[in-house]
């Protein structure tokens, strides 16, 4: 007959499962948090221990001349791209011609090489406007920090009760299902608490260049000195097929008004 896991072990496994019955979720199909009092003792904790909990994003907008729009573009992308000294990385561009031309670059830096990376985007022509928002993320990296230092601390505490299990195959198997579900929810967890340190620990940059004069009082004669020849094109296939229409027409309305006038005459006499 198996030997039973000890009342103790199991008694640390009931006294958890009752006290997770109130947990709270992150999102749809998230597993199990640690009770309210619990979570709020470890964030005040691991508030304590945080150095920085906030998150910059910078607008600049950038008022380029058309002809430099894509040298200043394709600049502003290299520095980005080179700079690996201060974790820069791309995260949108987009470059726009014709008749409304722009161009956007998002990326993510370490907050030293903000300024810098400025300049250089203003330099390629005239600084128009420049914000900065600021999120503080204290409670949402404290009350991650809380759930990690509990799960953490779970885990362990189950892995203990398994060590002891022995030779009790169902109560090994409650173990493991419940260590597997706090491995995912740590892994969870780990996961956002990553996210929110590369938020604290690097900033967002929106650029925006924009011609602001892109429509010059020489611009539309040559437009229409470039496009003349394709509406020549449409000009003509719309007559031709105006044409189209009306031959048909021509079987039907001029001998009816034949028959109108023979009737006419006739009715003169």
């Amino acid at each position: 007959m198996d030997s039973p896991v000890p009342r103790s072990a199991s008694w640390v496994l009931l006294l958890y499962l009752a006290s997770i019955a109130m947990s709270a979720c992150s999102g749809p199909g998230s597993g199990r948090v640690a009770p309210v009092a619990q979570v709020a003792a470890l964030r005040s904790d691991a508030g304590a221990q945080v150095k920085s909990t906030l998150s910059r994003e910078h607008t600049v907008v950038v008022d380029i001349p058309e002809a430099q729009l894509k040298a200043g573009f394709e600049q502003v992308v290299a520095r980005c791209t080179s700079d690996t000294a201060h974790h820069c990385a791309i995260l949108q561009s987009d470059l726009s011609s014709g008749d409304t031309p722009s161009g956007l670059i998002k990326l993510r830096i370490d907050p030293e090489a903000v300024e810098d990376l400025i300049a250089l985007a203003a330099a390629q022509g005239k600084l128009e406007r420049r914000s900065t928002q600021v999120e503080d993320l204290a409670d949402a990296v404290a009350d991650t920090q809380a759930h990690i230092e509990m799960l953490t601390s779970y885990r362990k505490q189950l892995l203990e009760l398994q060590a002891k299990a022995g030779t009790n195959v169902d109560a090994a198997i409650k173990i493991a299902s419940e260590l597997s579900t706090v491995q995912t929810n740590l892994e969870r967890f780990n996961g956002e608490a990553a996210y929110q340190t590369k938020r604290t620990t690097t900033d967002v940059v929106n650029i925006d260049f924009v011609v602001a004069e892109h429509k010059a009082s020489w611009r539309p004669v040559h437009e229409a000195f470039r496009d003349f020849l394709g509406n020549l094109s449409n000009g003509v296939s719309q007559a031709v097929t105006a044409v189209a229409y009306i031959v048909p027409w021509l079987f039907v309305v001029l001998p009816g008004l034949y028959l109108v006038r023979y009737l006419w005459r006739r009715r003169g006499r």
